[in-house]
């Protein structure tokens, strides 16, 4: 069991409690929506997968841990949809720690190494690791940014969610328009403190996300980006807001292209033969085959050990142990693991949750989660990618109720 196990499970305890100690209408059933029954029914087909699984103790762990994590989401959208918790009480957090991550990630690439920050779950590393996620460039290797996550692609992840928060912050903060401003076409000099605060948060996030060196985060933030600004363009509240974001953003890029870009190119280039694409393609090849062969799922938490056992990866070509990962991408992952129906009704739950949802930035959250959730498995298997898609989950439920906090 892990430490954020436990957290979670006090995290549920401390619900009941202030559930029936101060707010007992928190569980009213006039709050069961349907995305609530398509959410149990998510539920029950990956428990039925469980009888189907080779090593059903192993399915019935990976099912406690899931049910842990559906719980803590419907708490958290309790407490959003009651006004317990509000909407940027939590995207404080997020940020704030999106900004911490950042600094760690950049201290790890000058540093070339770890900097012992074990006790907060950092990896020990280094470039000449094997199995240490680096970069090469010009005939050497880098390091790249880790911050105390277990991959960078799940340090790019939590920054885009560190990134979104801030842009909600950035578009939606109150300030006094002085009137010998209002002819100033970018609102330039309201509430500047405001304005340097964010923007320095912006720059730190993006910095740590350039530095996780995330292909996929990288466009992921890309498109997360252009859906805000064409968004709040488009609303006549949020235009100059919007409009500094922008020149903001661009004026960040430049620096980091300026500065950094001797690394970023040469990381932007894809080839189709290369290892991150090839071996993808052959997990979703994997993933295809074991949803055709098994419609019903080959056991939550079991698709890695099935395909072991069966021959499954050898057949692929993939014969060395290190090759024996997870399908990098969590639909067919979820298809092979509880089967095909288990990933329709989650399909249909997570189009209606974002269908439902009128707050423009946890809607990007959820999409661009969902987008990076394409190219890899953590969402699905790694604790800190659990936690990230769920809380968004948590938050998404909460934000579409009747009662909710503007976007």
């Amino acid at each position: 069991m892990y430490a954020s196990d436990i957290l979670l499970i006090l995290f549920l305890g401390l619900f009941t409690v202030f559930v029936f100690r101060f707010k007992a209408q928190i569980l009213n059933f006039k709050n069961f929506s349907t995305s609530h029954f398509l959410l149990f029914t998510f539920l029950f087909f990956a428990a039925v997968s469980i009888f189907l699984a080779q090593y059903q103790f192993l399915a019935l762990y990976n099912f406690a841990r899931l049910l842990l994590l559906v719980f803590a989401a419907l708490a958290i959208a309790a407490l959003i949809r009651d006004e317990v918790v509000k909407l940027s009480h939590i995207f404080g957090v997020i940020a704030g720690l999106a900004v911490i991550q950042s600094f760690i990630g950049f201290l790890q690439f000058a540093r070339q190494g770890s900097l012992g920050l074990w006790f907060l779950g950092e990896s020990v590393l280094s470039p000449f690791i094997g199995g240490a996620a680096k970069i090469s460039v010009a005939g050497g290797v880098l390091l790249r940014a880790y911050g105390t996550f277990p991959h960078p692609n799940i340090l790019a992840a939590f920054l885009l969610l560190g990134l979104l928060a801030l842009y909600y912050f950035w578009l939606n903060r109150s300030y006094e328009r002085s009137p010998d401003l209002e002819r100033n076409a970018i609102g330039l000099g309201l509430n500047p403190w405001s304005d340097i605060i964010i923007g320095v948060g912006i720059f730190i996030v993006a910095y740590g996300l350039i530095l996780s060196f995330s292909r996929i985060g990288w466009i992921v933030a890309a498109i997360g980006m252009i859906l805000t600004l064409v968004w709040t363009l488009c609303q006549k509240e949020y235009r100059v807001q919007s409009t500094r974001l922008f020149i903001i953003l661009f004026s960040i890029f430049c620096f980091l292209f300026s500065t950094i870009g001797w690394a970023i190119f040469p990381r932007a280039n894809i080839a189709a033969d290369e290892p991150a694409v090839t071996y993808r393609l052959s997990y979703n090849e994997l993933g295809l085959h074991l949803i055709k062969e098994n419609q019903l799922g080959v056991g939550v938490g079991n698709q890695v050990i099935y395909s072991v056992k069966n021959g499954a990866y050898k057949t692929l070509g993939m014969s060395e142990a290190w090759q024996w990962q997870p399908i990098h991408n969590i639909y067919l992952l979820i298809g092979s693991e509880i089967g095909i129906l288990g990933l329709f009704v989650f399909l249909v739950f997570l189009a209606l949750s974002i269908f439902k949802l009128e707050n423009f930035i946890p809607k990007i959250m959820l999409l661009s989660l969902l987008i990076f959730g394409l190219a890899d498995h953590f969402f699905w298997t790694l604790q800190p990618g659990r936690l990230m898609l769920w809380a968004v989950v948590g938050i998404v439920l909460g934000l579409t109720s009747d009662r909710r906090e503007s976007s």
